[in-house]
């Protein structure tokens, strides 16, 4: 979609159709294989003199109207024109995705979408993309707190885990220094502040090392 007026749109949308009709295609390739590549334009400004808020472009023999080849087309829709349209135009789908596209305010885009559950469907869709920025700062430092939270919970954790690895280390190595010392397993918990399980589970570490 195009706000502002640029003279040279149409050298634009051929440069960039152009490119992309020749940007897939590899050497030894026929070319009946290109694929086709259909470029719309959508406007808020008038390019085309003619009358018509929807102009559907080919490339066609300007005597006779023959089409030359359908897979470089260009469709150019052009919001300023959309007051003019004719009964015919209104009548068609694009008239109003067009209408919801240059809506100025939601009163337009609920006036344009009613009794429609497919553009209805679209409104959610049109406000959130809509937002203005400080609101979307507020969603992403609501969600930048969480992530915040979220990696202090697993940071606390692994620190968590790791001084326990150490505490362990420390009672393994006072539970052998008891133990070669003549102590009981009974006497080694309670001077380590553990289990008498835990003690057991240390020495028979010990005892498979």
């Amino acid at each position: 979609m195009q706000n502002r007026y640029q003279n040279d749109w149409t050298e634009r949308s051929l440069f960039y159709n152009c490119r992309m009709f020749t940007d897939g295609f590899y050497h030894g390739q026929p070319y009946g294989e290109l694929e086709p590549c259909i470029h719309i334009g959508i406007l808020d400004f008038n390019l085309m003199r003619s009358q018509g808020f929807h102009h559907h472009i080919k490339l066609l023999d300007i005597k006779t109207g023959e089409e030359y080849n359908d897979k470089l087309q260009f469709h150019v829709v052009q919001l300023k024109k959309l007051e003019d349209a004719v009964k015919e135009e209104k009548e068609t789908e694009l008239y109003y995705w067009a209408k919801l596209l240059a809506a100025k305010d939601w009163k337009e885009v609920d006036d344009t979408i009613k009794g429609n559950p497919y553009r209805e469907a679209v409104k959610d869709e049109m406000y959130k993309m809509s937002q203005d920025e400080r609101e979307r700062y507020l969603y992403l430092r609501e969600e930048m707190a969480y992530s915040d939270e979220i990696s202090r919970m697993k940071t606390a954790r692994e620190e968590g885990l790791e001084e326990g690895r150490e505490e362990g280390r420390k009672e393994g190595k006072q539970c052998i220094r008891l133990k070669k010392q003549g102590f009981s397993k009974e006497k080694i918990a309670e001077e380590c502040q553990v289990n008498i399980p835990e003690v057991e589970e240390i020495l028979k570490e010990i005892e498979n090392l």
